[in-house]
């Protein structure tokens, strides 16, 4: 068939596939899609229409594979492959982004910003050797500092011995350049005051915590109010009665808490079990309780349980079936009521952790999403706090969820005996359990913590900072 003909039938392929698109026609725009991509695996359009398709049905493994191989189609181009990594990457499927990185890598000199995203790629994948490296490249080439955070993440791949080491240097004078946007300079400086940990000197990492949180809370303030009436308003509402379960088979796994008490770590050695599955921060909860809530659908029992199911689709995605599914978004506590709607069958864990040594670990990372500004100043920690505390006695009060509490203290003293009961409540069989190295990717600001071995060092490190940071008092001991 001559080139033009075949580019024609190309072509009416995509636009069909555009329309059914339209029309929601899932299973036909698929087909016409896998027929277009048969004859032209480098098709821009329908390569990304279909990742598209199947990010949607949660569907991640068939996507990411499919922008990988339209990645080797342009040739593991850097420009290209630089859009399918971060793709990927948001479809949590690391290994996939990183032997993607790892070929255009063998292939070309790509940009500092591709060097930047392969040494975030290997940083979630646990190998900080390599995201070192890879981070060091990029700052060799020139990245921009300004905008890429490369600095902060250097911090985050190794534990300091003393501040000899170069990267103090370099922390030190981009943190105090006051060209750099506040923003960035912030950045650095929580990667600083980690490294200033790290060799025990507290009195430079409280110093440089207050600057760097200053930078933070005054281009990003967290409005109390706003947050108050967020809780009463959740207090308020009512979700129609539970319509049965999605699947028999099907358990998901809730845990939360604060942020920083533990919830990465829990989740993480929690899913280290052959029928568990770890679907990090998925995000897909919230999604789904906003729009229920902005749509006035709480009590309509036919959007609850359609709601089931998208969230299952998402949770149970298309890799090797389990029956515990983990999603590890800590702030899923606002929205506990349509879980308990949505899934009589779940097991809800809740992290705690000393208040003192929460705010402190609170103020000592660097967020990457709005819903955490209230990280940067220790009367909005407090608030917060409150606010959190009200809602979590609420839901305990009205709602049926099975809830289990793991104390952050228990966990790094006895992990074995911590995970036993967390595997016993949620009805794992113990003996099932996979090998540490089975572990999946972590995205979360818990990354470098969660891949250490567990232990008890951050226990009361409030104590360290009290003299540095008198704010902590006003926090109650447990």
């Amino acid at each position: 068939m001559p080139a033009a003909a075949t580019s024609n039938i190309i072509e009416a392929g995509f636009a069909l596939a555009l329309e059914l698109w339209e029309q929601s026609d899932v299973a036909r725009c698929e087909a016409v899609l896998r027929d277009v991509l048969a004859r032209a695996p480098a098709h821009e359009g329908a390569a990304w229409l279909f990742a598209k398709l199947m990010q949607t049905q949660g569907r991640l493994d068939t996507a990411s594979a499919r922008v990988f191989e339209w990645a080797r189609a342009r040739g593991f181009a850097p420009e290209h492959s630089l859009r399918a990594v971060e793709f990927i990457r948001q479809c949590q499927r690391q290994a996939v982004a990183d032997d993607l990185c790892e070929a255009t890598l063998a292939r070309y000199s790509p940009s500092p910003a591709f060097l930047a995203l392969a040494g975030h790629v290997a940083r979630e994948i646990g190998d900080f050797d390599r995201a070192r490296a890879r981070y060091l490249a990029a700052l060799d080439a020139g990245v921009d500092s300004d905008t890429s955070f490369v600095l902060g993440a250097l911090a985050h791949t190794l534990r300091y011995e003393n501040a000899s080491h170069p990267d103090f240097s370099r922390f030190i004078g981009h943190f105090d350049d006051a060209r750099v946007s506040a923003r960035a300079r912030a950045a650095t400086g929580f990667g600083l005051a980690k490294a200033y940990d790290d060799i025990g000197d507290y009195a430079a990492a409280a110093r440089t915590l207050r600057k760097a949180n200053a930078l933070v809370h005054a281009q990003q303030p967290w409005p109390a109010a706003a947050w108050r009436e967020f809780v009463a308003r959740r207090m308020r509402e009512r979700v129609a009665g539970p319509r049965g379960s999605v699947s028999a088979d099907f358990v998901p796994v809730f845990v939360l808490g604060l942020p920083r008490t533990g919830t990465t770590l829990t989740a993480t050695r929690l899913a280290r079990h052959a029928r568990a599955r770890d679907r990090g921060e998925l995000r897909t909860l919230r999604f789904i309780a906003e729009r229920l809530i902005a749509g006035n659908h709480l009590e309509d029992a036919n959007a609850i349980e359609e709601a089931a199911a998208l969230y299952f689709a998402h949770a149970r995605q298309d890799d090797a079936p389990a029956m515990w599914y983990i999603d590890q978004d800590p702030l899923n506590f606002r929205y506990l009521h349509v879980v308990a709607a949505m899934f009589p069958q779940a097991r809800v864990i809740i992290c705690t952790r000393a208040p003192r040594d929460t705010a402190l670990s609170l103020w000592s990372q660097d967020f990457a999403h709005v819903d955490c500004a209230f990280a940067y100043d220790f009367s909005d920690i407090a608030a917060y706090m409150s606010g959190y505390a009200a809602l979590l006695k609420h839901w305990r009060d009205t709602l049926a969820l099975q809830i289990h509490t793991s104390a952050y203290a228990d966990f790094v003293s006895d992990p074995d005996a911590a995970l036993a009961a967390m595997r016993k409540f949620a009805g794992m069989p113990e003996a099932q359990a996979t090998p540490a190295d089975a572990a999946g990717p972590i995205n979360t600001s818990s990354v470098w913590q969660a891949r250490q071995p567990v232990y008890s060092r951050s226990l009361e490190r409030w104590r360290k900072y009290a003299s540095f940071v008198p704010e902590l008092m006003q926090f109650e001991p447990n």
